[in-house]
């Protein structure tokens, strides 16, 4: 076992070897994180033909490699709410008045809530042009204890949102201790950040009117410090390919693909719903009169590491990145964008994901799929897609909240969470997709957003 172990690392640490040659060799980022995309399923895939899922060896092996897929999220998520603090302050700041300000703040939050309702209308046809019917899942899965035990989990969440007042979850984005937002332990800290980092930046703004001698010290400081943690995020998405080969490693070893048809069905109409809303994005873009094959080429090394970390929040910093350099969207706007799209209207985790399990849930319970229901349905999916977590698990928090709204049974999810991680690949990178997508079109309204750099075939944003 040990010899077995020893070999696979050795394989590990060659593949290593050969991404940091690509470097060396000048290779795009994008096509190195693509090569350690496709590697590391292709190495899973491999390790679990010859072992399983459950073999000591995998869980071995995963354990070690999680070092550097694992370590690399927490790298990640170290640096969001410090850079989410900073970018937000600078951002609104460094406005130029406070009418430009109220010019980017609702568009972004616009085009996030007409992208997730429409995403919750693709996801309502999906379940009805795929022909899903819940009832085949049950009885596919099987009523056994690891489901029973999920449920359970899921109704005390259900029992908690049920108890819980419109009023108190807005006032749970209110920080009582800055200290304790920061850090980030609470399921609201992202929006309760920007909360603060607005009212931070609107302060100085005001302050400015008054006083510019004595605030411009720190504002100084505030520029500063965003220089300081945009420098460490640069240096941590050096570690990119490699976090991505061994997070898709683990994936492929740890998840049987092939265990449930019906399971695999719903995971195809899923990931079917989720490449129609992707192609939903670019007909947008073009009709704003940008092209859209641009928008995908540009956007693409983002999205691929959104798949393989399946966490917008830890992908916000390339995310703000890329939409500078790459589209020519501007800083206010990039940084906003960005960071609301981590809390606020995520396609697929709070549109696509919910949808699908409500109209399953109401199958089940025979409740009537009608126009007054969808049209339900998608103004609960709207306004509940503010505060999901951008980190794996978010779209299960979704589900619950919307199904709970609406009094739907949540069994359903309990049943779906084993294929889940599965799904959230694709789901990750289609939010990532939509924030990036609200910067792009608020900029050009705007009237902000740098054509040339948008028009440019010098796409990728690369860390060297």
């Amino acid at each position: 076992m040990d010899l077995i172990l020893i070999g696979l690392s050795f394989v590990f640490l060659s593949f290593y070897f050969v991404l940091f040659k690509m470097k060396k060799n000048e290779k795009s980022f994008n096509y190195r994180v693509f090569s350690a995309l496709a590697g590391g399923l292709f190495f899973g895939g491999v390790i679990q033909y010859f072992f399983g899922t459950n073999d000591q060896v995998v869980q071995q092996f995963s354990e070690l490699i999680s070092v550097f897929g694992s370590g690399y999220i927490k790298l990640l998520k170290m640096i969001v709410i410090p850079l989410v603090l900073v970018a937000m302050i600078a951002a609104i700041m460094n406005v130029d008045g406070q009418k430009t300000l109220s010019k980017i703040s609702p568009k972004i939050i616009g085009v996030l809530m007409v992208t997730v309702s429409i995403s919750a209308l693709v996801g309502v046809a999906t379940v009805y042009l795929f022909n899903i019917e819940a009832s085949n899942l049950i009885s596919a899965a099987g009523i056994n204890e690891a489901i029973t035990n999920r449920e359970d989990k899921l109704i005390a969440t259900q029992a908690f949102l049920s108890n819980t007042s419109v009023s108190d979850l807005i006032l749970s984005i209110i920080p009582s201790n800055i200290f304790e937002m920061l850090t980030g332990s609470e399921r609201t800290a992202t929006l309760s950040t920007i909360l603060f980092g607005m009212f931070v930046g609107f302060s100085i703004l005001k302050a400015k009117q008054y006083n510019p001698e004595k605030i411009q010290p720190f504002i100084d400081f505030i520029n500063g410090a965003k220089e300081v943690v945009l420098s460490m995020v640069r240096e941590i998405l050096k570690l990119t390919p490699y976090a991505v080969f061994a997070l898709m490693t683990t994936f492929m070893m740890k998840n049987n693909l092939f265990a449930l048809s019906e399971m695999g069905f719903f995971l195809i109409a899923s990931y079917f719903a989720i490449g129609v809303m992707f192609i939903i994005h670019f007909i947008i873009v073009g009709a704003f009169g940008l092209s859209p094959t641009l928008f995908a080429k540009k956007i693409s090394p983002v999205l691929l590491f959104g798949f393989g970390s399946r966490s917008s929040m830890a992908a916000l910093p390339f995310n703000v990145q890329t939409q500078k350099e790459a589209l020519g969207v501007d800083e206010e706007t990039a940084n906003l964008s960005a960071t609301f799209g981590t809390s606020i209207g995520q396609n697929g985790c709070a549109g696509i994901y919910p949808a699908m399990l409500a109209v399953m849930a109401a199958q089940v319970m025979g409740i009537p799929i009608d126009f007054f229901f969808i049209l339900q349905l998608v103004f609960v999916i709207a306004i509940t897609s503010f505060g999901v977590a951008g980190v794996g698990g978010g779209a299960t928090f979704a589900a619950i909240a919307a199904l709970t709204i609406m009094g739907l049974d949540i069994s359903i999810v309990a049943l779906l969470i084993s294929i889940e991680a599965l799904i959230d690949m694709a789901r990750t990178a289609l939010n990532i997709s939509g924030s990036m997508l609200s910067g792009l079109i608020t900029a050009k309204t705007n009237n902000t957003l740098n054509v040339e750099t948008y028009n440019s075939e010098d796409y990728i944003v690369d860390s060297k």
